[in-house]
């Protein structure tokens, strides 16, 4: 299974754990695909920065190991499909790019949309309920 975790599920698990500490877990540990981009990285090193107030090493810290289960994907193409928060289209890219299955986000743009193409959009814990159904 091909996914991409929208920055938010990311910026989540580092500061609030729970479900999305739960789904980087699990994508640490199981054979699942997940797809990055440099946009996507960029967006939690500000985040984290700017937001959160995370020191440099600290962020450093994250990312490497998020790095070791994610694989950095080139952005074959731009997208310009959610009209109410451009910003998001950079996870459409990532996912388009990597010919993913499922994109992960708790952003209500992206979660309204429900599917892009090929692509279903869940939120995180309905993400980790269909991986508990699957595993059963």
């Amino acid at each position: 299974m091909r996914v991409v975790l929208d920055t938010n599920v990311y910026i989540s698990a580092a500061i609030l754990g729970r479900v999305c500490e739960e789904i980087i877990q699990t994508c640490r540990f199981s054979d699942l695909e997940v797809f990055i981009s440099k946009d996507i990285i960029n967006e939690i090193k500000n985040k984290l920065s700017h937001k959160f107030l995370w020191q440099d090493d600290q962020i450093n810290v994250f990312l490497e190991s998020i790095m070791e289960f994610c694989e950095i994907v080139q952005v074959d193409e731009k997208i310009s499909h959610i009209k109410d928060d451009p910003d998001d289209d950079k996870i459409l890219e990532c996912a388009v790019s990597a010919d993913c299955d499922y994109i992960i986000s708790g952003d209500k743009h992206l979660l309204k949309l429900r599917s892009y193409k090929t692509i279903r959009i869940l939120n995180p814990a309905d993400f980790l309920l269909m991986l508990r159904d699957e595993s059963s």
